[in-house]
């Protein structure tokens, strides 16, 4: 390969690089705004070009000189320096890259991704409608936009896959019918069209994950666009008239907000698989006489709904119960009350993949640091089996191959096979954040930190706004040892999210390993009170205290783990971790040993993690890693 990392063509030569020739082109490369490459060019030395005319400069550069430039800078986002930048090149007046600004889509706002508007619901829905009643319209309008999804991709792929992969958000959709109903359902209907979307083409149509779609949802399209860069908006209704349903959806370009395709479907309730016939044959006759053909042929689209199979009441009652039990996944907040929700919808429909796959994730991050519900021997195995089952199912089920590789990594201590496994959860389905959480997790273990933090930012480009994933890329530079960065990327989340615990606590431990001890006390105190003494944040807590010198309070930490363990699991992990910062290495082995027995999933990061420098020269510590498959 040749060091500018373009593939050489078969005699020899390099192929010619496709080039990015404006300020928004290179910026969409690195997923960063205009001004910000703007001032890596002045200040920096990011490799940018420049054809010269008579009154002013065209800028271009190479894909492959701008990844380079990455791996090796690694620059911090600067949101306050990208605007005195732009306030100096203003005033300036000179001939500056700021003269040649290709002209925004929306407004040049900068991008603040933790930033959250909603706008409140002003008016209080009436009574629910019968249980029944809301299940069939869930049911049938899963098929409507099941079909609608391969529609909405094809109209927006064939102008914009050549030149840059498309991103767009799928809304939740509203109902409308005047009467109550709960979130699952319409949430449900998107998210059935989102997992559409995203399987269709990765490479070239990026989804916005469920949790950042959410978030926004309440916000004016150009302020959406702003915050999940995003050119793309899918909205839609639901609305129950009679025994019909009504489904309303509409795709919107966030540049000038208008509607580039819209449909309305009114079908009988009577037949669900009936209506998602028609209505694919609707949208492919609808799309096929408004498109081009294709200048090829293309292979016969799918419109199947994955596991959807009857309008039984049983199978109403699933879907119901799986997208509860999502809704509670998917924020981390209540593991046990997600994994009741998916036991719920498997007893209502044993043919369910996406209820055992939901099941597994959920039980596999119960089992694991710093949530501890259920011990990890007897989490893990439950966590494959209902993932292998998933699979058996559905074997291109991209959730449950992730959890697979989840297991063999923190479980099985086998890195080559959650390798394996977590890359080919990604070919499935490559907009799903998870999935690229834990490869990323994975990577750290491995040392792979270029890479590790390649997949952080990708995950949390795919859920813009989510906690969790900003969380992770704040994790990320942690164990890189770009403490700065780690504070400053959880500080944001703690900001917005004062209860989010994995926050508290990688922005405590960024202070302890500078230093910090003030801070650190004081951010891991305020995890305990967020989270009733979660043993994790008391660990954390009385490991900072040992290293600043508290021995007392470190010792009462101890105390109170000792406490809690005789109500609930807690890893030997953790009063290993203070005894450390203790300095009493032997009681720390002997509790590491333990830990070893339990399988903790957190043993797999000892090997890079900054809190085992001082074990680290002790000849029991390889002995650990070796056991462990590290050495």
């Amino acid at each position: 390969m040749p060091e500018n990392g373009v593939p050489p063509s078969p005699e020899g030569a390099p192929l010619p690089e496709k080039k990015l020739v404006s300020w928004k082109e290179i910026a969409a490369h690195l997923g960063r705004e205009v001004r910000t490459v703007q001032r890596w060019e002045k200040t920096e030395g990011l490799p940018v070009h420049r054809h010269e005319h008579q009154k002013k400069s065209t800028v271009y550069a190479y894909p492959s000189e701008l990844d380079e430039w990455i791996r090796k800078r690694q620059p911090v986002d600067d949101p306050e320096a990208d605007a005195a930048f732009a306030r100096e090149q203003e005033l300036s007046g000179t001939d500056s890259p700021m003269d040649s600004v290709d002209p925004p889509d929306v407004l040049p706002v900068p991008v603040d991704s933790n930033r959250i508007d909603p706008t409140p619901d002003p008016v209080k829905p009436p009574p629910p409608p019968p249980m029944w009643r809301r299940m069939v319209i869930a049911i049938s309008s899963l098929a409507i936009l099941s079909a609608a999804s391969f529609a909405i991709y094809l109209w927006i792929l064939p102008n914009n896959s050549a030149y840059e992969r498309v991103r767009i958000v799928v809304l939740p959709f509203n109902y409308t019918s005047g009467d109550s109903k709960p979130d699952y359902i319409t949430v449900g209907l998107a998210d059935v069209i989102r997992t559409k979307l995203g399987q269709l083409d990765p490479p070239h149509l990026g989804v916005i994950a469920v949790t950042s779609s959410k978030i926004v949802a309440n916000q004016a399209i150009p302020d959406i666009g702003r915050t999940l860069n995003v050119k793309y908006v899918l909205e839609g209704s639901v609305q129950r008239v009679g025994n019909q349903v009504r489904i309303d959806v509409q795709l919107i370009q966030v540049s000038d907000e208008t509607h580039l395709w819209a449909d309305s479907f009114t079908r009988e309730l009577s037949d669900v698989l009936q209506v998602e016939s028609d209505v694919s044959a609707a949208i492919a006759r609808q799309i096929l006489a408004t498109l081009p053909v294709p200048p090829a042929p293309q292979p016969k689209p799918s419109f199947t709904r994955g596991t959807v199979h009857a309008s039984a009441p049983e199978i109403a009652n699933a879907r119901h119960a799986y997208h509860q039990g999502e809704f509670a996944w998917g924020s981390r907040g209540d593991l046990r009350v997600s994994i009741a929700f998916f036991e719920q919808a498997i007893r209502d429909d044993p043919s369910y993949a996406e209820a055992y796959a939901g099941l597994a994730g959920a039980t596999a991050i119960l089992g694991q640091v710093p949530n501890d519900g259920i011990p990890p021997r007897e989490a893990k195995p439950r966590a494959r089996e209902a993932a292998e089952h998933a699979l058996r199912l559905n074997p291109r089920l991209a959730e449950a191959q992730a959890v697979l590789g989840n297991v063999s990594m923190s479980y099985d201590w086998d890195l080559p096979a959650a390798e394996k496994e977590l890359r080919r959860a990604i070919e499935l389905n490559a907009n799903d954040p998870t999935a690229h959480e834990w490869y990323c997790h994975l990577l750290i273990v491995e040392g792979r930190n270029a890479e590790a933090l390649t997949e952080a930012r990708q995950a949390l480009d795919l859920d813009p706004v989510s906690p969790l994933f900003h969380t992770v890329l704040a994790e990320t530079y942690y164990f890189r040892r770009e403490y700065d960065a780690a504070i400053d990327e959880a500080q944001q989340v703690v900001k917005l999210h004062p209860g989010f615990l994995p926050a508290q606590f990688w922005l405590g431990s960024a202070y302890r390993e500078k230093k910090m001890y003030p801070q650190a006390v004081e951010t891991f105190q305020r995890a305990r009170q967020h989270s009733t003494d979660n043993p994790a944040m008391l660990m954390a807590y009385g490991h900072a205290q040992a290293l600043a010198g508290n021995v007392g309070e470190a010792r009462a930490a101890l105390r109170e783990l000792q406490q809690l363990a005789s109500t609930r699991f807690v890893p030997n992990l953790y009063p290993a971790a203070i005894h450390v910062g203790l300095g009493e290495a032997d009681e720390a082995f002997r509790l590491l040993d333990l830990a070893y027995q339990e399988r903790i999933d957190r043993l797999v990061y000892l090997n890079v993690d900054p809190m085992a420098d001082p074990i680290r020269s002790d000849p029991r510590f390889a002995q650990l890693m070796a056991k462990i498959r590290l050495h």
